[in-house]
């Protein structure tokens, strides 16, 4: 149930609201701006209702503090006062709505929920933003080997089961995040957000802050309130990708929220509730890993509710060459190559390899090829790397210096071109933007553009 906080200096406004919403939202009326402030710190509240007029401090001198507290808190301003500067000084100040005393019950209504869908909408595309879904295709999802339809039938039965937690299982490079994609794609909760969290990459110290999000100043540089994955996922779809690698602590804090939905942002005291379905994955044996004490029973049988094992690309041969044909499509077009066919020596030898790094490793072999050889019209074996033809990696001999087309200093440079243009592009030039994109700094990018020469 979404909070309202209404703040009126008139005990008969206060009453009169909590009247009007009392019902589908819970509503925390307070008289003042300071008590105001600490509501919103102790309540978070979905939605802000302020009375211009109140003395001490105005609601014009109330909403700046609010939006510093919570930068994304939708607020609508009341007054009796139909004064246009007032009107415009309070959207300018961040209002989200301006409405004249006595007010319509109907009109103020349809305000407060088309502001909190607005407010819903924002938090999604900041969510699909920081995800950077553009490099998480479903349509990647490709295969036609049994093991990998019997994979895919067990996905789709417990993607149409909205509050199910499933579990995957697999190798690195397998596709667990894709799967991940294609249940959230195929379940009741497609159109609420996909949130990830790679469990592997998150310093411990902050993994309860990505978790849960954190109040301003909970800890040194928590200079504002952060939401956090939980609570961006609402009605949506939480990843927790590499699950095995979560710290201790986190899982018993974790296997709480499991059970009830209910958490509290880092630094916070509010009880806040979030309705989401679990995906988890890992590429370790978490039975082992309960067994060794290195993760908790408890959590395991929690999320084990519906396992799906993804089966390594050597068991599933007969998707190779449909493998190689999309991604020589796919990056044909995105890096604007001529590519547009395998020669059968090329496609023999792709087949013949082991992949010990899965899909993943498939992947970047067609685009480095096609990155490489940009003006070629069709795949052959020159263009692929030598410990391919050996079989599995380690076997051959080993490529002389003189077969590899560039240095791998070269290749590195032109690589890294390619991705600092495509997220300056994608982040419109900004570079604090790009940097989010590229998982980097805005000083080590902004190095790195100098380094290269770029524009």
């Amino acid at each position: 149930m979404k909070t309202l906080l209404v703040v009126d200096d008139e005990p008969g406004v206060r009453f009169s609201l909590e009247t009007v919403f009392q019902r589908q939202y819970r509503v925390v009326a307070v008289e003042n701006g300071e008590q105001a402030v600490e509501a919103l710190r102790t309540e978070s509240p979905d939605l802000a209702i302020v009375d211009i007029l109140m003395p001490d401090m105005s609601g014009l001198d109330l909403l700046p503090l609010l939006k510093q507290e919570d930068p994304q808190l939708p607020v609508i301003m009341l007054s009796a006062l139909k004064d246009v500067s007032k009107v415009v000084d309070a959207i300018q100040r961040g209002a989200a709505q301006y409405l004249t005393k006595p007010f319509d019950v109907d009109e103020l209504r349809l305000a407060v929920r088309m502001a909190l869908r607005n407010a819903g909408r924002l938090n999604e595309l900041t969510a699909l933003e920081s995800e950077m879904t553009r490099w998480y295709d479903t349509s990647s999802i490709v295969g036609e080997s049994r093991a990998w339809r019997e994979t895919l039938a067990v996905a789709q039965r417990a993607a149409a089961s909205p509050d199910t937690t499933i579990m995957l299982y697999g190798e690195s490079g397998t596709g667990k995040e894709l799967l991940a994609r294609l249940i959230h794609a195929r379940s009741p909760r497609r159109n609420a957000p996909m949130m990830p969290i790679h469990c592997a990459a998150v310093p411990e110290a902050l993994m309860e802050s990505e978790l849960f999000g954190h109040e301003k100043g909970s800890f040194t540089g928590a200079m504002e309130r952060r939401r956090g994955c939980v609570e961006l996922a609402d009605t949506g779809t939480l990843f927790l990708d590499e699950i095995g690698e979560m710290p201790a602590a986190m899982q018993s804090k974790l296997l709480r929220f499991l059970q009830d939905h209910e958490f509290m942002r880092v630094g916070g005291s509010a009880i806040l509730h979030a309705n989401v379905r679990v995906i988890a994955a890992t590429n370790r044996d978490l039975k082992k890993g309960v067994s060794e004490g290195w993760f908790r029973e408890d959590l395991f049988y929690r999320l084990n509710v519906v396992p799906i094992t993804i089966p390594p690309l050597r068991d599933r041969p007969e998707d190779i060459p449909l493998l190689v044909n999309h991604y020589v499509s796919h990056f044909a077009r995105e890096c604007r190559g001529a590519m547009e066919s395998v020669h059968a020596a090329a496609m023999e030898i792709l087949c013949n390899y082991p992949w010990p790094g899965n899909i993943r490793e498939l992947r970047n072999v067609i685009e480095r090829a096609i990155v490489l050889n940009g003006a070629a019209r069709e795949l052959t074996p020159a263009h692929l790397p030598a410990e391919l033809e050996g079989g599995a990696a380690g076997t051959s001999a080993g490529p002389s210096p003189a077969s590899f087309p560039v240095s791998l200093q070269q290749e590195v440079r032109e690589l890294e071109t390619r991705l600092i243009r495509a997220a300056l592009i994608e982040a419109g030039g900004n570079l604090s933007q790009a940097a989010v994109l590229l998982q980097t700094t805005r000083r080590i990018l902004k190095y790195k553009i100098d380094q290269l020469g770029l524009d």
